[in-house]
């Protein structure tokens, strides 16, 4: 097995680049195995303040990232054991995807450590839970600015989408079955859609049969006009005044149900 603490060829430090898309050796495989539970005792200790939505078994895959990193650059002459370099490296790793992953951005979150530290400091010296207006006039903002504030640190809620939801009728339904789909229509839209073109096909029915065949060819089968003179053996411009003569129709038709 490789020891971690030899010193690497010029190859290995020529090029960072090099390194890191370079596959990993026999040896280094075998040191990436050996070290493998240093990853997951490291995601034990960071869990007490990873958030509660962090997947373990990614961030697992995460630090694994951060183990072969090691592997790969590890330098024995900075006096640093490989576990403590590789630790680093697994930390890193799993900070720099939730930093990632993260909703809100680093000028929020410092808001909300300094409204936690304000409440904290409050209720030591008040000896019970500071109100809102307490906090507000404790930070210096006015009342719009300190509920902006609020809107803004507070937590995000993860529902899974699938999961059944007691309704007061005692029914289930899952999320996803009641949150609106902006690509399909309103009810309302879709009956009188469907109801215009009942009417619609009752109004054609009068429409002499040439007329009523250049309406459907033309409109529900996207024929072009030249195609059409060519199925009935006319001219196009026979056709062109049909198709006139028969919207003119329709027209009359509709004012006179409406």
């Amino acid at each position: 097995m490789q020891n971690p603490s030899r010193i690497p060829d010029s190859s290995e430090t020529a090029h960072p680049t090099a390194v890191a898309t370079r596959p990993l050796t026999k040896d280094q495989c075998a040191l990436v195995e050996k070290h493998y539970p240093q990853v997951r005792a490291v995601v034990s200790q960071m869990r007490s303040y990873l958030p509660t939505c962090a997947d373990l078994d990614e961030l697992q895959s995460v630090g694994l990232t951060g183990l072969i990193a090691a592997v790969r650059r590890y330098d024995p002459t900075q006096n640093k054991t490989f576990e403590a370099y590789a630790a680093m490296r697994i930390r890193g790793a799993i900070l720099d995807e939730l930093r990632r992953l993260d909703w809100m951005p680093r000028s929020a979150r410092h808001r909300a450590r300094q409204l936690r530290q304000t409440m904290d400091t409050l209720e030591q010296a008040l000896g019970r839970a500071p109100t809102p207006e307490e906090t507000r006039e404790r930070l210096g903002l006015n009342r719009i600015d300190f509920d902006k504030l609020q809107l803004r640190v507070q937590p995000v809620r993860f529902l899974p989408l699938d999961k059944p939801m007691e309704r007061d009728n005692g029914a289930s339904l899952s999320l996803h079955e009641s949150i609106a789909d902006d690509n399909t229509p309103p009810t309302h839209e879709r009956m009188e859609h469907e109801e215009t073109l009942v009417a619609l096909a009752r109004t054609m029915k009068v429409l002499p049969e040439r007329h009523r065949q250049v309406i459907m060819l033309y409109y529900f089968h996207n024929r072009r006009l030249s195609e059409i003179a060519e199925a009935f053996k006319v001219t196009e411009a026979r056709v062109c005044q049909i198709h006139g003569q028969a919207l003119q129709l329709l027209k009359q038709r509709w004012v006179d149900r409406n």
